[in-house]
This record gives C-alpha cells, sequence and structure tokens, in this order.
C-alpha cells in the first residue's frame, strides 16, 4: 500500500482544514493572500502534518486534537520553502513543476507571502485548547522553526564550504534545518494528545532519527550532500541504520504505533 492511500484519511482531512484556514483570508489586499495560498498548494506530500496526526493517535489522542499544531507546522513548512527559493538563498525557479512563488508573484510579495504564512501558524497555535498544551506546543515550534532549528541549519549550510563540508557538518545542518520540523511534529502531536512525559520522550527520540534519515535519503535520490562526503552504499547504511532507531524508539506504544511504523517503511522504500 503507498503512502497516498495508506493516509487518505488523514490527507483529505490536512488539505480541507488547510483549505479552510487560508481561503478564509480574501480580504484585501488579495494578492498576499492568493501568494500564500499558491505557495501552499503546489503539491506535496504533507509529510509533517500526516506524522503530527499519526503521533497524536498513537498517544490515544485523536486527529482533531492535532490538527492545529500540524496545519501550523506545515504553514512553516511551506514559508521556509518559498524563502528558500529566493534568489538570496538557493535562487529556484521552479518547484513540484511549478512556478516558484517570487517567479510568480515577485521578490516583494514573496517575502511578505513567507512572512504572513509564519505569522498565521503562530495564530492557528494561539486557538490549540487546552491553554496548557498552547504553552508547550508554542515552546517547540517555536525553537523547532527559529535560530536552534530550521534557521539555525539554514545559516550553517550557506556559511558551510559548499564542496568541502565534512560529514558533522553535513549531520548537523541536517539535523536542524531538515529534520527538527519533523522532530517537532511527532513531540507536538504527542503533547497534543496529553501523552506523559516517558511517551514524549520516545517520540523525541523517534523524530530525531526519522528527521535525519529523511535528509540521508533526499540526499541519496539528488547525488547530493551526504553522497559528496561518503558513498552511496555508506549513506544508505546510516539511513537505514537511523530507520531502525526510528522504529525501535516507538516500539513501547505497541499496535499503536503502526502509523509510525509505516512512516519509517515508506521513507525506506524510497531508497533506491
Amino acid at each position: 500500500m503507498n503512502y497516498e492511500t495508506y493516509f487518505k484519511r488523514h490527507l483529505a482531512f490536512i488539505e480541507k482544514e488547510l483549505r479552510t484556514l487560508l481561503f478564509d483570508y480574501q480580504t484585501r489586499p488579495l494578492s498576499i493572500h492568493k501568494a500564500m495560498q499558491y505557495a501552499a498548494f503546489t503539491g506535496g506530500k504533507r509529510f509533517r502534518p500526516v506524522l503530527a496526526l499519526a503521533a497524536c493517535e498513537s498517544c490515544g489522542g485523536k486527529p482533531e486534537d492535532a490538527i492545529l499544531a500540524a496545519l501550523a507546522i506545515e504553514l512553516i513548512h511551506t514559508y521556509s520553502l518559498v524563502h528558500d527559493d529566493l534568489p538570496a538563498l538557493d535562487n529556484d525557479d521552479m518547484r513540484r513543476g511549478k512556478p516558484t512563488c517570487h517567479k510568480k508573484f515577485g521578490e516583494a510579495n514573496a517575502i511578505l507571502a513567507g512572512d504572513g504564512l509564519l505569522n498565521l501558524a503562530f495564530e492557528t497555535i494561539s486557538r490549540i485548547r487546552p491553554a496548557e498544551r498552547v504553552v508547550r506546543i508554542l515552546c517547540e515550534i517555536s525553537t523547532a522553526s527559529g535560530a536552534h532549528g530550521m534557521i539555525g541549519g539554514q545559516v550553517a549550510d550557506l556559511e558551510a564550504p559548499a564542496r568541502k563540508k565534512t560529514l558533522a557538518q553535513h549531520d548537523f545542518i541536517s539535523r536542524y534545518k531538515t529534520g527538527a520540523l519533523i522532530r517537532v511534529s511527532a513531540v507536538a502531536g504527542a503533547v497534543a494528545a496529553g501523552a506523559t512525559p516517558g511517551k514524549i520522550k520516545a517520540m523525541i527520540r523517534y523524530g530525531e532519527c526519522l528527521g535525519l534519515a529523511f535528509q540521508v535519503v533526499d540526499d541519496i535520490l539528488d547525488k547530493d550532500g551526504y553522497c559528496k562526503v561518503m558513498s552511496v552504499k555508506a549513506a544508505t547504511e546510516k539511513a537505514v541504520k537511523l530507520i531502525n532507531q526510528a522504529k525501535e524508539a516507538v516500539r513501547m506504544f505497541g499496535r499503536k504505533a503502526q502509523d509510525l511504523v509505516f512512516l519509517t517503511d515508506f521513507l525506506k522504500a524510497r531508497i533506491p
């Protein structure tokens, strides 16, 4: 069974709620809302929000408990892609077969659309209930997306020599630039379910391993990143080891971890 079929229920729920959230904004100036909507619906597997809902259910919660956190993380991920595509960073003209946001709407509107998505993410987090969970989720997501997380990883990537990154540098960049939002997706889902400290700790470990494995697999597919400092065989072994560690981290959940295990198997199946 493929990813879209397995997570059909979660994907339909995420898409419906994301459309409601973004298309409710039809006020002037319409241009900024159109740019935000365009960026959010250019395709993609919604891996992070799916992970948040799966983590929530594994901890005994319902998808409705984690949907606002899941949407917020997807909005942050989308804003990061919009800014990452800008000429000052990766300077990409296409994403998922479509013109990037700055090519479609201009650089100024793309910058502001990213800003709008980020602020909408935190507005969405503020609606989470009960209130005590808002504080923990807000802290986790803001840290994961900021200078101690995704942005820090982006800066480290910019500062490291393009052709001479060490394995340690690749690990640092990957854990923060890519891994931080994946890790926090698992953690936010658990917190939204009211999970115990022990279960949250297991989700932290699961998310850390899955997040790093995600980037290693991407690099294997692109023949980039890790494949510049190790052989494809060694990179594959690294990815498989991390995937197995992620599975082991959620063994304590038993059958309730089946969605989380499926995500690790999905990632492993992407390896050529």
